[in-house]
């Protein structure tokens, strides 16, 4: 593995421990202005940004990952009330174990990020994060703001349906197995892909961004999905308020 670019020294000496992939808040105060997590896996790994401050003020963080690749300066965009979407930032597991997020102790007093990790294997142990069994039989389940649904689909087909009647409901998938990553965009707006950002452009995760199938409502997509007997996981990436109304069912084929 390629060993980790720290951040500045002044935000370095404050970073805390977040190998859980728990939820955290990031503000410019010591001791939470930057978290470090030192065992991102061997796949596609998300990292959710929520811009949670309160008001509609851009946020800038750093993400850092190897030394080969410069730090990635993402903008989380502001909101009004903390009712955005997450901005997503694709890690890949198989160029790094390791990822610090940062923010500069100059930054606005006021400003805040709420983050998590999400994959196959994180968050780990809940961490603020609702882990939730996806049944098999078609039963529908709501999302909550932070959730997280998982299932180990067997060799075989299922169909996978997310509806949601608000505009660009958000759901990333990560697994089957591999080192991709799938985003689920229910209603479209004109760029559904601008809140997703890779963290290390030489190294990228594959994305596949889903939409509603042609000439079909868009405040749906059914597609089918083929299991391989390994972890499936699908992570809410929208507002909370978006979040209410948005559900997702799987049901086995055969």
């Amino acid at each position: 593995m390629v060993a980790l670019l720290r951040a500045p020294s002044e935000a370095a000496a404050s970073t805390a421990n977040w190998n859980d992939g728990r939820l955290v808040t990031l503000t410019p105060s010591p001791g939470n202005n930057s978290f470090r997590c030192e065992n991102i896996q061997n796949g596609a790994t998300g990292l959710f940004l929520y811009n949670s401050a309160g008001n509609d003020h851009d946020i800038t963080v750093n993400v850092f990952t190897t030394n080969m690749q410069a730090p990635k300066t993402v903008v989380v965009p502001g909101t009004t009330g903390n009712q955005g979407l997450a901005t997503i930032v694709a890690i890949n597991g198989a160029s790094t174990n390791t990822v610090t997020l940062s923010m500069s102790p100059s930054t606005p007093s006021n400003t805040q990020v709420q983050a998590f990790l999400g994959s196959v294997a994180f968050p780990m142990g809940g961490g603020g994060i609702s882990n939730t069994h996806l049944p098999e039989n078609g039963q529908v389940m709501t999302f909550s703001k932070f959730s997280r649904f998982y299932d180990v689909p067997a060799s075989t087909w299922y169909s996978l349906t997310i509806q949601s009647n608000v505009t660009q409901f958000m759901c990333a998938q990560f697994g089957p197995g591999g080192n991709a990553m799938a985003i689920y965009c229910v209603n479209p707006g004109p760029n559904p892909a601008a809140n997703v950002v890779q963290s290390d452009d030489t190294n990228p995760v594959p994305v596949r961004l889903i939409l509603p199938a042609t000439g079909q409502p868009p405040q749906k997509i059914v597609t089918n999905l083929f299991g391989n007997g390994l972890q499936t996981v699908w992570i809410n990436a929208d507002s909370i308020q978006d979040s209410a109304s948005a559900s997702i069912a799987l049901m086995k084929l055969s």
